[in-house]
């Protein structure tokens, strides 16, 4: 959205960033100061339990809390300002790790200003990156109806999640958990790449080979394992990778299970 308000205009768009990073530097504060009039109730409150003192400090110590900000549509927002994804050229790359270092140095102003911890974080937003798509299809419909991801016609909609790459694209795996780990190091509060196996089983020694090189040569914070499964709904069996029809019985009431995010969901 905030592509779509700034017109492909670079100091507008990092201008709309900043007020909605404010805005949300703004719900943090407010919820501290709801959590600490609760704790300030001591015992007898409803946060009785963080209020412990086993070792003369409570057990929620409100100097050590972190306090999140996330991103949903990256990738669109970069496609609006250079008509590129980011793993389509590495000028657009480079203007997605402008953006997300931008909110990077936001959050460290932030921390100066307010005495608090303010991260980043890739927000696991299932069901944000789908409310997003549909309020800018609602709001913004002329823009958004090129931008999202997904099927118009049957309401399935969706942005790709935070600094992900979309999952349509086909890079080398390894090229892949390069590229997104080049955010991770802005990403204090974690971050994490899929790697999208479908029904291809690699063996353990490739496996801990890739876990190796990952660690080795690139800058991901996490990397997830993701296959895809096939549940016949009729002779109850499941088999790997995403089918039409079951190859035992070959009922068509079948349903797909894949990983959203960090979970493992049907997806008929």
């Amino acid at each position: 959205r905030l592509g779509y308000k700034s017109g492909k205009d670079e100091l507008s768009l990092f201008k709309n960033l900043r007020s909605m990073m404010e805005l949300a530097v703004k719900a943090h504060l407010e919820k501290k100061a709801f959590i600490e009039s609760l704790l300030a109730i001591g015992e007898t409150g409803p946060l009785a339990l963080l209020t412990m003192k086993k070792d003369e400090n409570p057990y929620l110590r409100m100097f050590r809390a972190s306090y999140l900000i996330g991103m949903v549509g990256l990738n669109e927002l970069v496609k609006i300002h250079t008509g590129e994804e980011l793993h389509q050229s590495k000028k657009a790359l480079k203007f997605g790790l402008k953006v997300i270092s931008h909110m990077n140095l936001l959050c460290k102003e932030f921390n100066d200003k307010y005495d608090m911890h303010f991260v980043l974080e890739q927000t696991p937003a299932e069901s944000t990156a789908y409310r997003f798509a549909k309020l800018d299809l609602r709001d913004y419909p002329e823009q958004a109806t090129g931008t999202v991801k997904g099927s118009i016609p049957f309401g399935q909609v969706y942005y790709t999640n935070s600094t992900c790459l979309p999952v349509s694209s086909r890079e080398n795996p390894i090229e892949r958990v390069k590229t997104e780990g080049l955010f991770h190091p802005l990403i204090e509060a974690g971050s994490i790449t899929h790697v999208w196996l479908g029904e291809s089983r690699p063996g353990k020694e490739s496996l801990a080979n890739f876990v190796i090189k990952v660690f080795r040569e690139t800058q991901n914070d996490q990397i997830a394992f993701s296959p895809e499964f096939t549940n016949c709904l009729k002779c109850g069996r499941t088999v790997r990778g995403l089918r039409n029809s079951c190859p035992h019985c070959g009922s068509e009431e079948v349903d797909g299970i894949t990983r959203i995010t960090g979970y493992f969901t049907k997806i008929s």
